[in-house]
C-alpha cells in the first residue's frame, strides 16, 4: 500500500512537469533599432524619454491614416519598449530593443501584452513610436512596417508559426521601408512635418484630429471635381 501512495504523486508531478515544459516551449523574437540612432519627432529633435516603442499587430483590422481614431480600439501589443533603458529604450543613447516569446498558443510572453491576444501566423507587424495613445495636441506617432517581404523568414515582420519552437526571429528598424503614419529610413510618409532631417531612421508625425484627414481628402476630391467641370465647360462648343 505505502509503494502505491508514493508511486500515484511521482506520476502526478511527472505529468505536471511535462505539461509546464511544453506550455513554455516558445520560439524568440528579437527587435529594436542600432545604438545612437537617427530617432526624430516631427520638429527634427531626437525623441525623449516621453515616447514609448511597440510592437503588436491589428488582426484583421488594416490600419490608415484616415482611420486613426481606431487604431488603438485593434491593436494588439506584442512587446513595449520604453524609459528608463531597463524597459528597453534610451532616450540619452538612442535605441531601443526587446526581446520576447511567441508560444504554442499564439500568446506573447511580454509583460506588456494582453494574455487573451492571440496573435496568428502570418498577421503584418508594425512598430508604433508614440508619446501617447490619445488623440490629443502635441500627439506624436509613426506606424512603420516591413512591407515587402525580403524572402527571409527570420527577418520579415510576420508572425511566424506558433508551433515553431526552435526558430529565432530578428525583427529591426533599418529593415522598415512602409510608413502608414510618420518616416522610416529616410523616406517620410503621411503626416504633418515641421522638419525634415534628410537622414533619418524613423521620424514621429502629428497626430491628425478625426476627421480631419477626411476633410482634406474631401476638399481635394472637391477641388478636382470643380476643376474637371470647368475644363469640360471650357472645351464645349
Amino acid at each position: 500500500m505505502k509503494q502505491h501512495s508514493i508511486i500515484k504523486p511521482i506520476l502526478v508531478l511527472t505529468v505536471a512537469l511535462a505539461w509546464l515544459c511544453g506550455s513554455v516551449r516558445a520560439s524568440t523574437v528579437f527587435w529594436g533599432s542600432q545604438f545612437n540612432d537617427l530617432l526624430f519627432d516631427s520638429a527634427g529633435q531626437p525623441l525623449d524619454s516621453s515616447f514609448s516603442f511597440e510592437i503588436g499587430t491589428f488582426g484583421g483590422f488594416t490600419p490608415t491614416y484616415q482611420n486613426v481614431d481606431q487604431w488603438a480600439a485593434n491593436w494588439k501589443v506584442f512587446d513595449r519598449a520604453f524609459d528608463p533603458d531597463a524597459n528597453g529604450w534610451n532616450a540619452v543613447e538612442q535605441f531601443f530593443v526587446g526581446t520576447v516569446n511567441h508560444n504554442t498558443g499564439g500568446g506573447s510572453d511580454s509583460p506588456d501584452a494582453n494574455p487573451s491576444d492571440v496573435f496568428a501566423q502570418g498577421e503584418v507587424v508594425y512598430l508604433w513610436a508614440y508619446n501617447s495613445k490619445n488623440i490629443v495636441p502635441g500627439s506624436e506617432w509613426a506606424l512603420v512596417t516591413d512591407g515587402a517581404a525580403s524572402g527571409d523568414l527570420a527577418d520579415d515582420w510576420i508572425i511566424p508559426d506558433p508551433a515553431d519552437t526552435v526558430s529565432s526571429f530578428n525583427w529591426q528598424l533599418t529593415d522598415a521601408n512602409s510608413a502608414v503614419i510618420g518616416g522610416a529610413n529616410g523616406v517620410q510618409g503621411e503626416g504633418t512635418f515641421s522638419a525634415n532631417p534628410g537622414t533619418f531612421s524613423l521620424q514621429t508625425a502629428v497626430v491628425p484630429e478625426p476627421g480631419s484627414a477626411f476633410l482634406l481628402l474631401a476638399a481635394a476630391a472637391t477641388h478636382v471635381i470643380r476643376r474637371a467641370r470647368r475644363l469640360t465647360r471650357t472645351t464645349l462648343p
